[in-house]
């Protein structure tokens, strides 16, 4: 792993880590969290973890962007979501004490701060508050898998698209109120199966939103120039 050593944050990083889950537990657990973790580069396509993996650490996106693909039911991994400053994630393998759930890949170049199992055992023996907040974190992660679930039952393909898009884009469900991401690292094809949807039909959707002026696509991303417009749409 690149650069794995322990470092205090600045304010700015310490300010970013606070958007997300980690800024609405006590202030005090917040510091003990950010003081006993580590810091993490990785480079663009890097692994933070991969599906089955064993580390038991829990994450936090102080700068850059984590894809989150899945492959539980024995197909190829499918993008599932995207993340960026301000979120945590990882809590599954702490809670259930098995291998990871899902793989990360980071997009760009990215920096990551990591609390471990080991850390986290010694902040509970003097704060046993510290597992209902990760616990905590647990249903804010479980909430925003429901409502995707929820957003890929949606009948109209144009509909789908946009309520998909605007999720990756931290849009929608946030339930970590961490910042959007009005650039999103992903292309056109993997949009189109995060959505159900054929390329082309998705290729058709996404022209029609860019000649509305909503969307730009670009080499590996999309950017969301109107949210409120795409939110219209879906009736938010």
């Amino acid at each position: 792993m690149v650069g794995d050593f322990n470092l205090t944050p600045g304010l700015e990083v310490k300010d970013t880590l606070l958007e997300g889950w980690l800024g609405g537990i006590s202030a005090g657990l917040s510091d003990d969290f950010l003081q006993a973790s580590r810091v993490r580069h990785l480079s663009d396509g890097q692994a933070v973890y991969n599906q089955g993996d064993e580390d038991r650490c829990l994450f936090g996106v102080a700068s850059g962007f984590v894809r989150m693909f899945f492959t539980m039911n024995e197909q190829d991994p499918l993008l599932g979501h995207v993340v960026g400053p301000g979120f945590w994630f990882g809590e599954a393998g702490l809670i259930l004490g098995q291998g990871r759930l899902m793989g990360a890949v980071a997009s760009g170049p990215t920096d990551l701060w990591c609390l471990s199992e080991v850390s986290i055992d010694k902040i509970v023996q003097s704060n046993p508050q510290a597992w209902r907040a990760i616990a905590q974190l647990a249903v804010l992660n479980e909430a925003l898998a429901i409502g995707a679930a929820e957003d890929l039952m949606i009948r109209d393909s144009r509909l789908r698209l946009a309520a998909v898009l605007l999720r990756l884009a931290n849009l929608r469900n946030a339930f970590q109120r961490t910042l959007p991401l009005l650039e999103v690292p992903v292309t056109q094809p993997e949009l189109a199966e995060a959505a159900c949807l054929s390329r082309t039909v998705a290729t058709d959707i996404l022209r029609d939103f860019s000649q509305r002026g909503w969307v730009e696509t670009g080499y590996r991303t999309i950017k969301i120039l109107k949210p409120a417009e795409l939110s219209s749409i879906l009736g938010s």
